[in-house]
C-alpha cells in the first residue's frame, strides 16, 4: 500500500533517508562529547527512540486519511492525560470528563470535515466548559479547574487537530511530512549543536541547557529543509519557503519553552516516560503542538490551491 500522491511517496522516503542518515552526525559527535564528559548514552537512545515513533506516524499514513485523523485523535487524547496530571486537574474528575468530550468534540469537524465549525470550536469549547460549573452550582476552584480544562483542550486538542485536519487536503500526507520532517529537526539540530558548540544560555530559568547557538544553527536548518522539501509544499516560493522555515524554527523553540514553562511551574521534570530519552508525550509534542496551527494557517493563507481537498 502506498501514499495517495507522488509528493507523499517521496517524503516518506526522504524521512526514513534523513533518519538513517542521521547517525553519521551522531556518530561523529560520539567522541567530541565523551571527552567533554557528555552524556554519549542518551544521545543515541533518543536516537533509537525514533525507530519507534517514525512507524507509528508513517504507517497510519499508509493507511489512510481516517487512520491518520484517528491517530491524532488519540495522541490529543494521551497529550491532555499527561497534561491533567501534571498540573493536578485529574483530581476533578467531572473536569477530566468534560475534557475528553471537548476533545471529541474538537475531532468532529475533523472527519466531516467542516471547516468553519472547526474554527469556531474554541469560542464553542470555552462557553461549554465555563457552563459545566454553573449547571453543578459550584464555584470553589472553579475559576482555577476550567481555566486549566480549556487551556488543556485548545492547546492539547484543537491545536494537533490542525494537523488532522491538514489531512483532508488531496497533498496532506506530503505535508504533514514535511512540517513533522523540519519541526522535528529542528529540535533535534538545536539538541546537538547547542550540546556540542553552545556558550549562551537562551533561557537559563525555563531552559537550562538550550543555547543561543544551538537555536541558530536549528534555524539554518530548518530554512534549508523547507528549501529541500519545497517540492512537498506546492512549490512554494523562495521568499515563502524562507519565512516559513524561520517561523517553524523560531515557533518550534517558543513550544519547547513553553512546555518547560508549564512543566518548571508545577515542578516535574518530564511530563511521562512513554517513550526512551524523551519522556513523556509532550515532551515531544511541545514544538508540533504549537506550530502545527501556524503551519497550516500559513499554507492557508498564501497557498489555499494546495489545502483544496481532492
Amino acid at each position: 500500500m502506498t501514499l495517495p500522491d507522488d509528493p507523499g511517496t517521496r517524503m516518506l522516503v526522504l524521512v526514513w533517508g534523513v533518519l538513517l542518515a542521521a547517525a553519521i552526525p551522531l556518530a561523529a559527535l560520539t567522541p567530541v562529547r565523551r571527552r567533554a564528559g557528555g552524556d554519549v548514552r542518551s544521545m543515541w537512545v533518543k536516537y533509537a527512540s525514533w525507530f519507534i515513533m517514525v512507524p507509528a506516524i508513517t504507517v497510519p499514513l499508509l493507511l489512510g486519511r481516517a487512520w491518520t485523523q484517528a491517530a491524532l485523535m488519540l495522541l490529543s487524547f494521551h497529550a491532555f492525560e499527561e497534561f491533567s496530571r501534571a498540573v493536578g486537574l485529574w483530581r476533578e474528575r467531572g473536569h477530566v470528563w468534560l475534557a475528553r468530550a471537548c476533545i471529541a468534540l474538537v475531532y468532529l469537524p475533523v472527519f466531516i470535515p467542516w471547516y468553519g465549525l472547526f474554527m469556531t470550536m474554541p469560542v464553542c469549547l470555552v462557553i461549554l466548559i465555563y457552563l459545566y460549573p454553573v449547571m453543578r452550582d459550584r464555584y470553589r476552584g472553579m475559576i482555577q479547574c476550567s481555566c486549566l480544562t480549556i487551556v488543556g483542550v485548545i492547546y492539547f486538542g484543537w491545536f494537533p487537530a490542525h494537523l488532522a485536519f491538514l489531512m483532508n487536503a488531496a497533498a496532506g500526507p506530503a505535508l504533514l511530512l514535511a512540517f513533522l520532517l523540519v519541526v522535528v529537526m529542528n529540535d533535534a539540530s538545536a539538541y546537538l549543536i547547542g550540546s556540542s558548540v553552545g556558550r549562551r544560555l537562551l533561557s537559563p530559568n525555563l531552559s537550562p541547557r538550550k543555547t543561543v547557538e544551538g537555536t541558530l544553527g536549528a534555524m539554518a536548518v530548518s530554512i534549508a529543509l523547507i528549501f529541500l522539501v519545497r517540492f512537498a509544499l506546492g512549490g512554494i516560493s523562495s521568499l515563502h519557503a524562507l519565512l516559513l522555515g524561520l517561523l517553524l524554527s523560531v515557533g518550534g523553540t517558543c513550544g519547547d519553552l513553553t512546555m518547560s514553562l508549564i512543566k518548571r511551574d508545577v515542578g516535574v521534570k518530564d511530563s511521562g516516560a512513554l517513550i526512551p530519552g524523551h519522556g513523556g508525550l509532550l515532551d515531544r509534542l511541545d514544538s508540533i503542538v504549537f506550530t502545527a496551527p501556524l503551519f497550516f494557517h500559513f499554507m492557508s493563507h498564501f497557498y489555499p490551491g494546495v489545502m483544496a481537498a481532492p
